[in-house]
């Protein structure tokens, strides 16, 4: 058994993904799990939609989950900010708000290698996913 010098938990290579409604039912989460990741949605996971946030955000949290979703506010709200933080909740969120199925499905195609990279990295985080790369995006007040 090996030991873990740091303070910092130790992360699976292949986390499991949560997909908020925002981003379908079908198109993204196919994707995902063509890629070989467990996925679930919002649905399959309450068994409805209207789920409020700071819910499934902790949720998520508590189920190590990473969240895909295109809420880029979802950072200035201080409930929602609140609830990420104390969820260490990994998040990738597309912030091009007016993309078809297909465009978000290319979003994460063209940027897997650099989202692998993230998934070592303990949460908090919120990952902007666009067109040709990944930036981190600040958790604000």
């Amino acid at each position: 058994m090996t030991s873990n010098p740091s303070s910092e938990p130790i992360l699976p290579s292949r986390p499991k993904i949560l997909i908020d409604h925002s981003l379908g039912r079908v198109a993204i989460p196919a994707f995902f799990r063509s890629l070989g990741y467990e996925t679930t949605t919002i649905l399959e996971m309450f068994g409805r939609t209207d789920v409020r946030d700071v819910d499934w955000i902790e949720e998520a949290g508590r189920a190590g989950l990473v969240v895909a979703h295109k809420d880029a506010r979802i950072r200035y709200r201080p409930a929602e900010r609140q609830a990420v933080l104390a969820a260490k909740l990994r998040m990738l969120c597309l912030t091009s708000g007016n993309l078809t199925a297909q465009d978000q499905v290319e979003y994460f195609r063209t940027n897997m290698a650099a989202i692998e990279k993230w998934w070592p990295k303990p949460g908090p985080w919120i990952l902007a996913v666009r067109r040709t790369d990944v930036k981190e995006l600040p958790l604000r007040d």
